[in-house]
């Protein structure tokens, strides 16, 4: 009886583990000091099989949390481009130098607001953080990689990640370099709901929103977390942007650490598709 529960036991415990991907391609990396945030940050490189091609312009994905995410979302990106789901693109995962602080540096870099209690350390740094992707990252990323230079950026993030994929999201469109975005298990309750007022600012100040979004919630979430999620659906949803392609799903029997690579598989097959 008791070598019966062990094996329960550690049927349960596999099943709760994170799925590993093979990555298909080279990986690389390089490290980039950043004026707007004031750190440096570690920029891990997925290279799909045959690069470079002459002539071949690739389409860039960006995703956060590299240090402890780049092979998983890598080997995701990799995965979707063997089945033939997209096409050979270059994932890029950002982490940070040093790594012993990661959790308060994505609290500072993810958070869109100034808050006092919720999180150790300094929060609000979510402009700082956009505007490093979009000025200086971005740019030596296609200095360095034949990367597409027109408007054909994915970003996609989880839990704060999804939180600062939002608020990206919301930025001005005409300077924004990214019309794909994949947020998922967004931390919406943060700063009493403050992305709401982000994306009432841009409707206000937006007719059209060109861009591609897939996100979703899990089912065991919680009644606040997929509460927010319908309102922030139901709100986008009523804009009646006519150029808009949105996709949002709730994930069944899946809670908040589960939910990432699935909606990463099916949030790419999406925006790449539609």
């Amino acid at each position: 009886m008791k070598k019966v529960f062990y094996i329960i036991i550690t049927l349960i415990f596999l099943s709760c583990q994170k799925e590993e991907f093979e990555i298909l391609g080279a990986s690389e990396s390089f490290t980039i000091t950043s004026s707007n945030v004031n750190v440096d940050f570690n920029i891990y490189i997925y290279l799909p099989p045959n690069y470079p091609q002459q002539n071949v312009d690739y389409p860039l994905i960006i995703g956060l949390d590299g240090d402890s995410e780049f092979e998983n979302m890598a080997g995701i990106v990799s995965q979707r481009i063997a089945i033939g789901n997209i096409p050979a693109s270059i994932f890029v995962g950002i982490g940070y130098v040093g790594g012993d602080d990661n959790e308060s540096n994505r609290n500072r870099d993810y958070t869109p607001s100034v808050t006092q209690g919720v999180e150790d350390g300094i929060t609000g740094g979510a402009d700082n953080f956009y505007n490093f992707i979009r000025a200086e990252l971005i740019p030596e990323l296609e200095n360095k990689y034949q990367i597409d230079t027109a408007k054909t950026k994915t970003l996609m993030g989880h839990s704060y990640g999804g939180l600062f994929t939002l608020f990206a999201m919301f930025q001005e469109r005409d300077t924004n370099p990214f019309d794909k975005f994949i947020p998922v298990a967004s931390s919406f309750w943060y700063d009493s709901g403050v992305i709401f007022e982000f994306e009432e600012s841009f409707f206000q100040n937006n007719s059209d929103f060109p861009v591609k979004i897939y996100t979703t919630m899990g089912s065991l979430e919680g009644a606040v977390m997929i509460a927010s999620f319908e309102e922030m659906n139901a709100r986008i949803n009523s804009r009646n942007y006519s150029s808009l392609k949105y996709k949002n799903e709730i994930l069944e029997k899946y809670g908040h650490s589960r939910s990432d690579y699935i909606s990463y598989q099916n949030g790419l097959d999406y925006v790449f598709n539609n």
